[in-house]
């Protein structure tokens, strides 16, 4: 096979591979009380440590207006907090608390474990040869990321 024919090939697997996590994760959200954007919120939140609403708007693509609800619903549900800046008293400081990073790894583990399930039915030959694969492809990700930038 062309070098051009066995990347289409990758990234297919990739995008199937990529579905069916997708499908598994919707499903773990459903037994959440929350919205997509509220999950994706906490997730982002959480992956910053802290932030404000005007960067979590744009990481939403979104206005800091509408990440309002968003904020409120997560306070509600007591998985953020919501601080006011000292600095600054218009600008508030979002965090994730005790409850929401509960949320986060238990929706992680449930990801873990389906994937496990799944490589729990090959052999050690064939889990090696998924292993050298993620390592040539962490190693090519990671030799274009520190590629210069063309503008």
């Amino acid at each position: 096979m062309e070098k051009t024919e066995l990347i289409k090939e990758i990234v297919e697997l990739q995008r199937r591979i990529n579905r069916d996590m997708r499908e598994h994760t919707l499903e773990a959200w459903m037994g959440l009380n929350l919205t997509v954007p509220q999950v994706k919120s906490l997730f982002f939140i959480a992956n910053q440590g802290t932030t404000n609403s005007t960067k979590l708007a744009a990481a939403l693509g979104v206005t800091p207006a509408n990440v309002t609800g968003i904020i409120d619903r997560l306070v509600e549900h007591d998985l953020v907090s919501r601080l006011e800046n000292p600095d600054d008293r218009r600008s508030l400081t979002l965090r994730v608390k005790e409850k929401g990073e509960s949320t986060i790894a238990n929706l992680r583990e449930r990801r873990i474990g389906h994937t496990t399930e799944i490589l729990t039915g090959l052999t050690s030959a064939e889990l090696n040869a998924i292993l050298q694969g993620f390592h040539l492809y962490i190693k090519a990700a990671e030799a274009h990321s520190s590629r210069p930038k063309h503008k």
